[in-house]
């Protein structure tokens, strides 16, 4: 099952809607412009509802599978940023941003094959895509450039390792969608696929400044930041169909070494490690290509098919976790796989579900919980591997300690005499602060109150 499947079947109905140019043998770019001014004027027109089908997004999937977002904001709108359009004219913040630079490639080729309409159907719904996708996890678009999008992953005053994780979600996503199951919607009709680059960084308070640029009735608020700029540096040198980032996304979240690596470039013939986006006396910043198939595989309803490709499954068993503060058991959320980053102190109760419901041990099973946790605060407590001493053996829950600044997952394996073994894997981000999120208390009452409503 693809995760948006509408976009593919919708690109191709659009795709087969070949005109009938090639068969009167006007297959050459002129001859295909001379006969779109047959149906194209200076005379505006109106764009037919049924040309905007496919421009429909459900965001339910995205829902369902990577949870609600609440850095989202109320209504998707483009240029100054809602949270600091208080800013005057003349005034200028230091406030954190994680930039993202997103370019969509090939779809000038179109033009050769589709009329006008068609082509601009095809880059209105890409765009659409990326507006939609980046919007689920919390960015926000700020321009709109051609085939590209630079989209800012902000909210005033929230965590930064929040705005980085909704970025790499939002980017692996967009990579997948498009390199994967629209790529094989144009090449089903003999076209070159459509790829993408993303390039990211991110710049902490000290680095970024926001203000307006222009004049009076001609300006936009925008970033100051040599990390803004790199972002849009980034998507410039990313190969297509990849992520390429900075290293301060790396830094930020403590970033699993499996999920990076660094680039490489062929001088006289031989590969060689491409390390620094920027060298100078100044500063000397690392690059790194990162692997959003790895980073989706880690998502337990994110599978490798047989060609290679990236498949939503419905597992029959999952697992369900909520979190809470030791001192307000009775007050928990729901957290979905990688959603925020968890404080730390805080509890993470997981269940272990079937088709949707708590599962009930067999007496032939044995249920072993783990927890696997990475970076080097958990490497220098020798946490890496936790068993919990036995202490939820063959239960069906376990409750873990947010304790460890990181990117961590738990490990449930239901061990089955007469058939194969359950192995279920759920990853979750820890920051790096204990209580850095002092509004979290009162967004889970409130949380709380909405899903008991």
């Amino acid at each position: 099952m693809s995760l948006l499947n509408n976009y593919r079947t919708g690109l191709e109905n659009i795709l087969g809607r070949k005109t009938d140019l090639i068969s009167k043998g006007l297959n050459g770019p002129y001859a295909l412009l001379n006969e779109s001014r047959k149906t194209f004027s200076s005379v505006p027109s109106i764009i037919e509802p049924d040309s905007k089908t496919i421009l429909d997004f459900d965001s339910s999937q995205l829902e369902k599978f990577f949870g609600p977002n609440r850095y989202t904001f109320d209504s998707v709108k483009i240029g100054n940023h809602p949270d600091f359009n208080f800013l005057g004219e003349n005034e200028t913040l230091k406030h954190h941003c994680v930039s993202m630079f997103v370019d969509i490639k090939g779809s000038t080729r179109l033009q050769l094959k589709y009329s006008l309409e068609e082509v601009r159907i095809i880059k209105d719904t890409l765009l659409t895509l990326c507006i939609n996708v980046v919007s689920h996890f919390g960015g926000h678009v700020h321009r709109l450039m051609g085939d590209a999008a630079f989209v800012q992953f902000v909210r005033k005053d929230q965590n930064p390792n929040d705005s980085v994780i909704n970025a790499l979600n939002a980017a692996s996503v967009l990579c997948q969608v498009v390199s994967e199951d629209l790529s094989a919607a144009f090449e089903s009709y003999g076209l070159d696929p459509i790829k993408i680059r993303v390039g990211i960084d991110y710049g902490s308070d000290d680095q970024v400044m926001w203000s307006h640029y222009g004049i009076a009735n001609c300006n936009e608020l925008t970033t100051t930041s040599i990390h803004t700029d790199l972002a849009a540096k980034l998507q410039h040198k990313a190969p297509v169909n990849s992520i390429r980032i900075g290293k301060n996304l790396i830094d930020a979240i403590e970033m699993k070494e499996e999920y990076f690596s660094t680039p490489t470039v062929v001088k006289n013939g031989l590969p060689q490690e491409d390390r620094y986006i920027i060298q100078s006396n100044e500063l000397n910043y690392r690059h790194f290509d990162f692997s959003w198939k790895k980073y989706l595989k880690s998502f337990s309803f994110f599978r490798q098919n047989g060609n290679g490709k990236l498949e939503i499954i419905e597992n029959q068993f999952e697992l369900k976790a909520s979190i809470y503060l030791p001192e307000e058991k009775s007050i928990t959320i729901p957290y979905f796989e990688n959603n925020n980053a968890i404080p730390k102190g805080y509890l993470i109760k997981y269940q272990l579900m079937w088709n949707g419901i708590i599962y009930h041990k067999k007496p032939q099973e044995k249920i072993i919980w783990e927890a696997y946790n990475s970076g080097k605060e958990a490497k220098d407590a020798k946490e890496e591997v936790h068993s919990f001493e036995d202490m939820y053996l063959n239960s069906t829950y376990c409750i873990a300690h947010a304790g460890y600044h990181g990117n961590h997952y738990l490990k449930c394996t239901i061990q089955r005499i007469h058939s194969q073994n359950i192995v279920l894997k759920f990853p979750i981000y820890v920051d790096d602060k204990e209580g850095i999120i002092d509004t979290l208390p009162a967004l889970i009452r409130e949380e709380s109150k909405k899903l008991n409503q």
